[in-house]
């Protein structure tokens, strides 16, 4: 190992094996940053455990596990059979000294991705820990979970009814910088607008580096037609769709709301989103997103035309300038009200006041009515 290299190491008593994956990897994270790296310095990683095979990468729950604690990063893994808790060694690499170039509006890359990175705001062990115990809560005893709209993996939607037919319906699309999470983490959003007399369809759908931002573009637009073929057996007013989506979910809720190609769609809620993707296409997660400079203007909706659609934004008062400045552009560029700063919130706790009443409820009722 050279001098530029070292190794760090994080254990986890947790007996189920994705728990206990997403407990080392965000203690792995933590021993990183001790030494001014990131999991982007890992040149390799070694999982010691008595059953290797419980954390195959390609096994659903232990993918989803990885993503929550290192997005769509991959680096190679080896597997190990020895006794006792899972333990994971990282090699990895010092990191380079950051350019202090500006690349983009004055911002050095090191300065955009500071920008560009909510997790800063938040401990993320605890909030997807919150996400993962309600959104199961929540999920226990639904009937229309896992419904499929297509043929890829991920290409599902949980299906909450209104109590009378031919309600409006909420579509709700999830945030993780289009690398992370899933709709299971999220159905507990939904109360307050199910107490409402709303449908609510919660999707999910595949995520990168498997498929590329416009993958998953066209795939929110092949689900949104799904469910207008299914509006009869489904039980809601298909002329009545309204969006909602948060952080990369935002972003995607824009895009299918102003999709010539798409089905109509009455409103859209985009929450703390980000509406231009240029910045993000100077950053190492372009790879993973398959952005380039030929193709970033078409897949930032600041630039399509405004839709038809009512159009509200919100985010929460702790967010970055930039986040802030994002909504503020796309608030002006659509010609809709300026964003609903919720104070006291930041980029992940904003999705509270969807639970309960007060202004964000309140704007999605609005928007949607």
């Amino acid at each position: 190992m050279s001098l530029s290299e070292f190794t760090v190491r994080a254990s986890s008593a947790l007996s189920d094996p994705a728990d206990a994956l997403r407990d080392a990897l965000f203690s792995l994270a933590g021993a990183l940053a001790q030494h001014g790296a990131s999991p982007g310095d890992i040149i390799r990683l070694h999982l010691h455990s008595p059953a290797p095979q419980a954390f195959a990468l390609t096994r659903r729950a232990i993918d989803l596990a990885w993503r929550d604690a290192f997005g769509g990063l991959r680096r190679p893994v080896f597997h190990h059979a020895a006794p006792g808790d899972l333990v994971i060694e990282a090699e990895a690499r010092m990191p380079a000294p950051p350019d202090e170039t500006p690349v983009w509006r004055g911002m050095t890359l090191r300065e955009i991705a500071r920008a560009y990175s909510p997790r800063s705001q938040a401990n993320m062990r605890d909030v997807f820990a919150a996400w993962n115990a309600d959104g199961a809560t929540f999920r226990a005893g639904q009937g229309g979970l896992d419904i499929a709209y297509g043929p890829q993996r991920d290409a599902m939607f949980d299906f909450y009814p209104a109590q009378h037919r031919d309600a409006p319906l909420w579509v709700f699309l999830h945030g993780g910088y289009w690398q992370a999470c899933t709709k299971d983490q999220h159905g507990q959003f939904a109360e307050g607008l199910l107490r409402q007399g709303f449908a609510v369809a919660n999707l999910d759908y595949s995520l990168a580096p498997e498929a590329s931002l416009a993958d998953i573009v066209l795939q929110i637009r092949h689900a949104l037609q799904f469910l207008v073929a299914q509006a009869d057996t489904l039980g809601f007013d298909p002329a009545r769709i309204h969006l909602a989506g948060h952080s990369a979910g935002a972003h995607l809720a824009a895009m299918a709301a102003s999709d010539p190609h798409g089905p109509r769609i009455s409103s859209a809620l985009l929450l703390s989103g980000v509406f231009d993707v240029e910045p993000l296409s100077h950053l190492p997660m372009r790879a993973m997103l398959g952005l380039d400079a030929q193709n970033w203007r078409a897949l930032s909706p600041l630039f399509r035309d405004r839709p038809a659609a009512r159009i509200a934004l919100a985010l929460g008062g702790l967010e970055t300038d930039e986040f802030k400045r994002q909504s503020a552009e796309m608030a002006a560029r659509w010609n809709a009200p300026a964003p609903l700063h919720v104070v006291g919130r930041h980029h992940f706790s904003l999705l509270d006041d969807l639970r309960t009443d007060g202004p964000l409820l309140d704007l999605a009722l609005h928007t949607g009515a």
